[in-house]
């Protein structure tokens, strides 16, 4: 079997991110960690946010060179659903770039005419693996309760993008091979691209551009081989 050029690439570049280190390929929950700060009224700044439970300690980060840590000589902290009009964390933006390596599944896929065949929107059953840059946005909003008391919490926002390269299934037909291929099956192919997802705290969706390769001697056949198509794409889970 034959790889494409943009197949081995998307596979080279998978396994490079895979052989990241953990500590590397951080989860997307508000958790401990390095952040950028934006309060309104401030310059952005760097901070190490220690986070237990609902409370954050929010510490300076003194940099030293390529090493940063923080300074436990002076912080801030507060419980999040304490925070209110006037604290200096109202409406402050935690901000975190990171590596992202998910496991994908294009839900549904449109085709533009090929071969005389009509524009087509497909779901077939497909996986892939994820990786990309990803930048996400933690804002305390203000909440007034039922019982008219003022608090707080974090909305996440994420947006990222990068390549996926995986698995999937179509259906082979005589239609869609220009009535060389008489059978009708479901034909396994190789699925890569590129994407851009936006994520609203655990929902994770974005659009795809990709190419399928069928793997078997109908490749040759089939109007779809190589040629491009748009996605609705979503996350599974994060590793």
């Amino acid at each position: 079997m034959r790889i494409s050029k943009i197949s081995l690439l998307a596979l080279v570049i998978l396994m490079s991110v895979s052989c990241v280190p953990a500590e590397k390929i951080v989860r997307h929950d508000f958790d401990s960690g390095y952040y950028k700060l934006k309060t309104p009224g401030a310059e952005p700044s760097r901070v190490y946010v220690n986070a237990i439970n609902d409370s954050i300690d929010v510490y300076p980060v003194i940099t030293e060179g390529k090493n940063e840590y923080p300074n436990t000589t002076s912080f801030k902290g507060i419980s999040i659903i304490k925070i209110k009009k006037g604290d200096y964390f109202y409406r402050s933006c935690f901000i975190n770039k990171s590596i992202d390596v998910d496991l994908t599944t294009v839900i549904m896929k449109y085709r533009p005419p090929q071969g005389g065949v009509p524009n087509q929107l497909s779901s077939n059953i497909n996986a892939s693996i994820y990786a990309g840059f990803r930048k996400d946005f933690y804002k305390a909003i203000p909440y007034l309760s039922p019982l008219h008391e003022e608090t707080s919490y974090i909305r996440q926002i994420g947006i990222d993008a990068g390549i996926f390269a995986g698995i999937g299934i179509t259906p082979i037909n005589p239609t869609v091979t220009r009535n060389i291929v008489n059978q009708e099956y479901d034909g396994m192919v190789f699925q890569k691209g590129v994407a851009a997802f936006i994520t609203f705290d655990n929902m994770s969706v974005g659009v795809a551009i990709g190419f399928d390769n069928l793997l078997d001697n109908n490749k040759t056949s089939w109007v779809y081989n190589q040629k491009p198509y748009l996605g609705l794409i979503i996350g599974i889970s994060n590793f």
